[in-house]
């Protein structure tokens, strides 16, 4: 062949090298999102990072094993004692496999100790999944702007709010709509949970529901970290049984994330008393079955409203912070709401009863308040929605890709 013909012939496509690094089980499934958006499109993409089960499943090649499934749900004590082992690691693969971009997700105990190695070692660094300054810890803001070049926020109200702060800050939606837009309920499990789930009844009630009339389904929603389950569901079950005494008679399931959670969630519900079903990995169709669910606070309260379905809000922080809480008030929560929907709409759309340790007797009174009440049923079922579409409607992944080639291209010139 001659050397006219080897001119003539297209480079090679240099790819893409991303490192990506989560710490928790969320942030895994965000980041598998991420990852297969960027497979997608024409350009060469390499993936190397801190991973979890998702992206391994994806070939993600694996710097340091973040965790197995379990350990992923550890909490934040978990990700910082796996971090400081992973930090050695990571310095060691960059020396060797520079990459172009470092896409750092959520966990801010990890990731800006991390972020300030890469800035140290001119790497572009992408935060995707913004820590949550706004509520609390803000001092946080200022070592955001020195070690973060591109902040990508999914909440709408948090790019003014982390410009205001001097930080390059981009909306690009929620993942989690992502997710959910690929999960169809099982019509014929709907059915099941509405006909057959435990009854919880009692006689001693003052209600006057027709004979006839459907047992409402509760969904309790108790999260995915033991601790939270340890501390939520006992009190979403009390909430529950005290609900059935005003209303006569109700169905009542419990979700659960895993078949190791399922089987802390079976204890629980034993020893409370309350006959429940519980639902495994399947919140599609328990969420499209449900009448009204106990959540506990968090990104669930989105997945619940995506789902238009009237919640109470409930989450114990624990003893130190309900102290800290009870001392000092809005020096420490700085957001005059404390559920993720209440705070996007900037009002009261559902009950909260947080960060104190919940009463099940008041839950259950606001909650049976509205459940009895089918026009502030509608009106919440209709704020929820009013809220949530902005996110929706935005594909959060496909914009985290074009701000990672807009890093790439640009390198550290975008640093602040």
């Amino acid at each position: 062949m001659s050397d006219e013909s080897h001119e003539n012939e297209p480079a090679a496509e240099t790819p893409l090298r991303v490192f990506i690094s989560v710490a928790e089980e969320s942030a895994d499934m965000h980041a598998a999102a991420l990852v297969r958006a960027a497979r997608s499109m024409r350009k060469r993409w390499e993936f190397r990072g801190l991973t979890g089960p998702r992206l391994r499943d994806l070939g993600v090649e694996t710097v340091f094993d973040m965790a197995s499934h379990a350990a992923m749900l550890a909490g934040v004590l978990g990700v910082v004692r796996r971090g400081m082992r992973a930090m050695k690691a990571v310095r060691a693969d960059w020396e060797a496999h520079r990459p172009d971009v470092a896409v750092l997700l959520d966990s801010p105990e990890l990731h800006l100790p991390l972020a300030r190695v890469a800035r140290r070692m001119n790497i572009p660094v992408l935060y995707y999944i913004a820590p949550q300054t706004w509520a609390s810890r803000a001092y946080r803001n200022r070592k955001i702007a020195a070690v973060v070049d591109r902040l990508a926020c999914i909440l709408p109200f948090e790019e003014q709010y982390f410009r205001d702060n001097g930080v390059k800050a981009e909306f690009v939606g929620h993942p989690l709509f992502e997710s959910l837009a690929l999960q169809v309920p099982d019509e014929t499990r709907v059915t099941a949970l509405r006909e057959s789930a435990p009854i919880v009844a009692t006689t001693s009630s003052s209600a006057t529901r027709e004979a006839s009339a459907r047992p409402p389904l509760i969904a309790l929603l108790p999260g995915s970290r033991k601790h939270v389950i340890r501390s939520i569901a006992p009190l979403q079950l009390e909430t529950a049984r005290l609900m059935a005494e005003k209303l006569g008679s109700l169905r009542v399931a419990v979700s659960a994330v895993s078949a190791e959670r399922s089987s802390l969630i079976e204890e629980i519900v034993r020893a409370s008393g309350v006959p429940a079903e519980i639902v495994i990995n399947d919140n599609a169709s328990l969420l499209t079955a449900a009448d009204f669910v106990l959540v506990a606070s968090g990104t669930a309260t989105l997945h619940v409203a995506h789902y238009r379905k009237p919640m109470v809000v409930m989450y114990d922080a624990g003893r130190l912070m309900g102290l800290a809480f009870r001392l000092f008030g809005g020096r420490v929560i700085k957001t005059p709401h404390l559920s993720l929907v209440n705070i996007l709409a900037n009002e009261r759309i559902v009950p909260e009863f947080m960060p104190l340790r919940p009463r099940p007797a008041e839950v259950a009174e606001a909650a049976t308040a509205i459940l009895t009440d089918a026009r502030r049923c509608e009106a919440v079922m209709r704020r929820l929605d009013e809220v949530v579409r902005p996110i929706k409607e935005s594909r959060a992944s496909d914009r985290v890709c074009g701000l990672i080639e807009e890093l790439a291209g640009a390198g550290p010139a975008l640093s602040n």
